[in-house]
C-alpha cells in the first residue's frame, strides 16, 4: 500500500460508513428517478419554469449536496479534507444555485456552465478513484469518463440543447455520485474492520 492510501486510512477510521452508504443510496435513487422522469416527462414544469424539464430539481439536489460538503469541511479536523470539501462544496453550491435561480431564463443559457461542471466532476472522480485506489476503480473511472462525455455532448449541443437533455445529464451524474458514495462507504467499512483486527 502506498503512502497516500496509508495516510488516508489513518485519517478516516472515524468516518461513518453507514451514513455514506445511506446517503449514496438516496442519491442513486433520486438520480435514477429524475433521469427516467427527464426522458419520460420532458415537458415537466418545476418552479413554474417551462422548457427546463427536471433541471431545477437536479439543481436543487446539487445545491444541497454543496451545502453539505461545506458543512463537512468545517466539521472535519483534517486540513486536507477541509480544503477538498470546501472547494467541492462551493462548486456544487454555486452551480446548483445558479441552476435553481435561473429558471426565469432559458435552459440553453446554462448549457456551458453545466458542461464545464460535468467535465470537472468527471475528471475529479477519475483522479480520486486512481489515486486512492478505491474499490471498483475501473467502473468509477468509467462513470467519470461518462460525465466528461456528457459535458462535451452538452457543449456541442448534440443531440439537443433542450432542458430535458441537460436535466438527464445532470441527474445521471447524481446517480453516478450516489453509486460512488455507496462504494466508498463499503470501502471505509472494510478498512475499519481491518484496522480493528
Amino acid at each position: 500500500m502506498d503512502n497516500t492510501n496509508k495516510s488516508f486510512d489513518d485519517e478516516n477510521y472515524s468516518i461513518s460508513w453507514i451514513r455514506l452508504f445511506i446517503q449514496g443510496l438516496i442519491l442513486l435513487g433520486l438520480g435514477v428517478t429524475l433521469a427516467i422522469s427527464s426522458v419520460m416527462d420532458t415537458e415537466a414544469i418545476i418552479m413554474s419554469a417551462r422548457g427546463f424539464s427536471w433541471l431545477p430539481a437536479a439543481g436543487f439536489i446539487i445545491f444541497i449536496l454543496g451545502l453539505q460538503e461545506i458543512v463537512d469541511a468545517f466539521i472535519t479536523k483534517i486540513p486536507r479534507e477541509f480544503l477538498q470539501n470546501l472547494q467541492v462544496g462551493i462548486l456544487d453550491a454555486a452551480v446548483g444555485g445558479l441552476i435553481v435561480f435561473s429558471v426565469s431564463d432559458t435552459p440553453q443559457r446554462l448549457s456551458l456552465m453545466i458542461a464545464a461542471f460535468l467535465i470537472v466532476r468527471g475528471a475529479v472522480r477519475i483522479v480520486l478513484a486512481q489515486v486512492l485506489n478505491l474499490p471498483n476503480a475501473v467502473l468509477t473511472s468509467f462513470f467519470g469518463i461518462a460525465a466528461i462525455a456528457f459535458g462535451f455532448l452538452i457543449s456541442f449541443e448534440w443531440p439537443t440543447d433542450q432542458g430535458w437533455f441537460l436535466s438527464l445529464c445532470l441527474t445521471v451524474e447524481i446517480a453516478f455520485r450516489g453509486w460512488a458514495m455507496m462504494m466508498f462507504g463499503l470501502w471505509v467499512r472494510k478498512r475499519q474492520k481491518q484496522h480493528i483486527t
